[in-house]
């Protein structure tokens, strides 16, 4: 199978709608897909043989300040990343995080974090954390330098 990251176009909406759906974010396939044309968010869909398996949708304008300061704005933010459950553990997520972190720093940022559902299981943690990124101390976020995550995400598995 060959996975290509890609920017969503038109040409991805039905696909995209139909994994929303499939996995149950059906608020998202309702919403996410008509309101994409905001200005200050990207969306990027992971393509294996020309169909979705997967999408990230973040922002490269996250402003807001933590008391520990760690990760000073402006700093990358992924808001929901969903893989299909048929495809995890392929590279599919992985892929997607490296994508929006090297268009992160194309945009000269430093950083990049997400907040994890309180509820993921471990596996989805354990995912976040193949990725470089750790708890922001003071909140409930999970953050990282976009280096750390290049470095995580091209080092082989141990």
């Amino acid at each position: 199978m060959t996975l290509k990251i890609v920017e969503l176009t038109d040409t991805h909406d039905s696909s995209l709608r139909a994994l929303l759906i499939s996995e149950n974010w059906h608020t998202h396939a309702a919403s996410l897909i008509d309101d994409r044309h905001r200005p200050w968010e990207r969306i990027y869909v992971a393509l294996l043989d020309g169909e979705v398996a997967g999408f990230a949708e973040g922002t490269f304008s996250d402003m807001s300040a933590f008391t520990s300061g760690e990760f000073p704005p402006p700093r990358a933010r992924i808001m929901n990343l969903l893989v299909s459950s048929a495809h995890r553990r392929n590279r599919v997520g992985s892929g997607l995080v490296q994508r929006f972190a090297a268009d992160a720093r194309a945009m000269h940022l430093d950083s990049l974090v997400l907040f994890p559902d309180p509820r993921e299981p471990e596996e989805r943690m354990a995912f976040f954390a193949d990725c470089g990124l750790r708890p922001v101390i003071g909140s409930e976020l999970l953050g990282a330098s976009l280096e750390s995550i290049r470095t995580a995400l091209t080092e082989p598995a141990t």
